[in-house]
C-alpha cells in the first residue's frame, strides 16, 4: 500500500479533452457513461467509483460507478458494511481542505478482510486500485479506479493525469448529485408521493419494494427505513436488492435519477 500527496500539475491536452467531453454530454447521458468515457480516455480502467462523504468515517454517498456485472448486487454491501474496513479511510484522514490531492494505491494483499477482498479484488482479478481524495469545505470527494490483470498497475503519468482529471470532475459530479437530492428533499416530496410515482412508473415492484425505494430515493439509510417501516434492516436490504434487480440499477443515485426525471 502506498499513500502520497500530489500537487496539481499542468493540465495536459488529454485531460482537457476528457473534461470537455464530460461537460459536453451533461444532459445527454447518464453520469456513469460520461464519467467512464472521461476516465477511460486518460487510462484504461475496468472499474470506478465516485463518491462523497460528509464525515471521514461516515457512509459514502455513491455518485457514479462502473463495475463488473457479477459485483452489481454487492455494491450495497460495500456501502453498508465494507467501506468501514477500506484502506481509503487513511487517505481521507490525510486530506486537508485546500491541500494537495491524496493518492492511495492498494492491491489485494492490502485488504485484510477476506470476505471483502475475495469478491472485490481476488475473484475479479484486480491488480491495483487507486483512490484520489479531495477535501472540499465540509466534505470529502473520492474517485476510485481499478484495473484487472493483465493490464497491470497504473503508470506515474496516468496517475498524474487522473489526479488532475479528478480535480475537475469530482466537484461538478458532486454538485449534480446535490441538485438531484435537493429535488427529493422530504420537505418538498413526501414518501407517499414517491411511492405513488414508483407504482405508476414501475408496476412490477411489490408494495414493500416501493416503500423501500421511496425512502432510499429520499436518502434514508437502511436503519432509518427499517425504523420507519417497522421491519428489520436485513429485510430492507433484501427488498432494495430485489427492486434494484427489477429496475436494472445498482445505486441509490440511479434510483433517484429514475424517479425524479
Amino acid at each position: 500500500m502506498q499513500i502520497r500527496h500530489l500537487d496539481q500539475a499542468t493540465l495536459t491536452g488529454g485531460v482537457i479533452d476528457a473534461y470537455r467531453e464530460f461537460i459536453g454530454a451533461l444532459d445527454a447521458d447518464a453520469p456513469e457513461q460520461r464519467m467512464d468515457r472521461a476516465i477511460s480516455s486518460i487510462a484504461p480502467i475496468d472499474r470506478f467509483y465516485v463518491s462523497e462523504r460528509a464525515k471521514p468515517a461516515g457512509r459514502p454517498n455513491l455518485i457514479a460507478h462502473k463495475t463488473e456485472s457479477v459485483l452489481a448486487d454487492r455494491i450495497g454491501d460495500y456501502m453498508d458494511h465494507y467501506f468501514r474496513r477500506d484502506p481509503v479511510a487513511q487517505a481521507i484522514e490525510a486530506a486537508t481542505e485546500g491541500g494537495p490531492i491524496v493518492v492511495l494505491r492498494v492491491g489485494p494483499e492490502d485488504i485484510d478482510e477476506a470476505e471483502y477482498r475475495r469478491p472485490f479484488f481476488e475473484e475479479a482479478a484486480i491488480v491495483e486500485r487507486v483512490s484520489f481524495v479531495h477535501r472540499v469545505a465540509d466534505r470529502w470527494l473520492i474517485m476510485n479506479v481499478a484495473r484487472r490483470a493483465p493490464s497491470g498497475a497504473f503508470s506515474d503519468v496516468e496517475l498524474s493525469d487522473l489526479a488532475n482529471l479528478s480535480l475537475l470532475l469530482l466537484p461538478l459530479a458532486a454538485r449534480q448529485a446535490s441538485k438531484l437530492r435537493s429535488a427529493a428533499r422530504p420537505d418538498t416530496v413526501s414518501t407517499q408521493v414517491l411511492e405513488d410515482r414508483f407504482q405508476d412508473k414501475f408496476p412490477a415492484l411489490t408494495p414493500r419494494e416501493r416503500q423501500v425505494c421511496a425512502r432510499t430515493a429520499l436518502g434514508m439509510t437502511s436503519e432509518a427505513t427499517a425504523l420507519d417501516l417497522g421491519i428489520g434492516i436485513g429485510s430492507v436490504q433484501t427488498y432494495r436488492k430485489r427492486a434494484f434487480q427489477r429496475l436494472q440499477i445498482s445505486t441509490a443515485f440511479q434510483l433517484a435519477h429514475l424517479i425524479m426525471h
